[in-house]
């Protein structure tokens, strides 16, 4: 399956000029964990919580504090992404070698066109009939600490 057929179309981005608190109340109205970065037009970079959990303060009282930072100095440059025309395997193997949870797919032209993220693959999968899904083993192995002291 191509990565057309999957993708959220509806992707909203954001210039890296917003700063980061505004960013971060966007992504919790939305309830999104990546905001692609564009600028002009083309995809400039990616924003992801982990991004901005690096830069937040939390205060002794519970509450969280930002420092005023536009997203364009906390986001990823130059972010993976993908053609409308990569498999989703392609995307899955991406984004299992990178640690990643989100690949834009852009156009020719660097265009944001939409985006996949990992849960858009995990319901893929959840739609598989068992029959057809891969039957993986797997192997606990505890490991206790070390407490010498």
């Amino acid at each position: 399956m191509e990565a057309r057929k999957l993708m959220t179309l509806e992707v909203t981005a954001v210039p890296p000029e917003l700063l980061v608190a505004q960013a971060h109340a966007l992504m919790s109205k939305i309830g999104a964990r990546h905001l692609p970065v564009v600028l002009k037009g083309k995809l400039a970079g990616i924003l992801s919580d982990r991004d901005i959990l690096s830069v937040m303060v939390h205060l002794q009282n519970g509450a969280a504090t930002y420092p005023t930072m536009r997203v364009g100095e906390i986001m990823s440059l130059s972010p993976v992404s993908a053609g409308p025309e990569a498999s989703l395997s392609e995307i899955a193997g991406v984004m299992i070698a990178q640690k990643i949870d989100a690949v834009p797919i852009v156009d020719k032209n660097n265009q944001l066109v939409g985006l996949v993220t990992s849960t858009d693959l995990l319901n893929i999968v959840s739609m598989l009939p068992a029959t057809s899904q891969p039957q993986l083993s797997y192997q606990v192995r505890r490991v206790e600490p070390d407490v010498r002291a």
